[in-house]
């Protein structure tokens, strides 16, 4: 017994010695301008810019994740065929984030709401506006009593990702929702985007135009990085985990920083 046991330590310290003979000398490699060497950080720096945005905190690295929620900004959005006003909706109606995206609690996608969620209200409300027409042409066709579709014009709305992770990334939302995360923790402040503001364009005859709405890239901005060590920032401090897991929330910490947990 004493033999084989000594045999396979043997073996595996040979393995090892061929596994650390692959990778190469880094002391030897002084980096080139396309790949610079630098000390890596957990916690990358994200798209800061010079002003956070309305109502969301500074990046503050002694500050949880969790705590922050937001301050991290890009500046604007990808460009929505929408000016939806969530500061209208949230803020100033107080409607919760699931009323539309009802996907969040019972599913892995958030979900993206189509026009048959915005008909359920506009159908009557305000219907003579006109981004409120545009919901109506997307859902032109479209049979609102969930039955199916009239025609081929019922199409959902084409609404661009702003919070899209690698493919490699295993994120579920129903459990982050179940657990007690806030939708704002991870999203930023959406209650104040989207909010309606006046600005100039230039008109097809040169002329200056105002217009009065949510600008196209202002719908959704990303305030968060949503990089690995965002995320594992928040695996390690969140309240939740004492809340929902008591003396084994150590335990539930570990397990939350494993590689396994996220990527599948």
């Amino acid at each position: 017994m004493l033999r084989h046991s000594s045999i396979a330590t043997l073996a595996g310290f040979g393995a090892l010695m061929v596994m650390m003979s692959c990778f190469p000398d880094t002391a030897a490699m002084p980096g080139t301008e396309d790949f610079p060497r630098g000390a890596h950080s957990l916690l990358p720096e994200g798209p800061a810019a010079p002003e956070h945005a309305e109502g969301s905190a500074p990046g503050d690295t002694n500050t949880p994740a969790w705590q922050i929620g937001s301050g991290l900004v890009t500046g604007e959005g990808p460009a929505q065929p929408i000016g939806f006003p969530h500061f209208r909706h949230v803020t100033e109606l107080g409607m919760q984030c699931e009323y539309c995206h009802s996907n969040a609690r019972k599913a892995i996608h958030g979900g993206v709401p189509d026009s048959k969620v915005c008909a359920g209200c506009h159908w009557q409300v305000k219907k003579d506006l006109g981004e409120i027409k545009k919901i109506t042409s997307f859902g032109e066709g479209c049979d609102y009593t969930g039955i199916g579709t009239l025609n081929d014009k019922c199409q959902p709305i084409p609404w661009k990702k702003v919070h899209d992770l690698p493919d490699f990334v295993h994120f579920n939302h129903s459990r982050h929702v179940q657990g007690g995360v806030q939708c704002t923790e991870c999203h930023g402040q959406i209650g104040l985007q989207g909010k309606p503001t006046t600005w100039f364009e230039v008109g097809e005859n040169g002329e200056r135009v105002e217009k009065t709405g949510v600008p196209a890239d202002k719908v959704m901005i990303r305030e968060t990085t949503m990089q690995m060590g965002w995320c594992l920032d928040c695996h390690g401090t969140h309240p939740s985990i004492d809340k929902n897991y008591g003396d084994k929330a150590d335990l539930r910490r570990a397990e939350l920083k494993d590689c396994w947990t996220c990527h599948k």
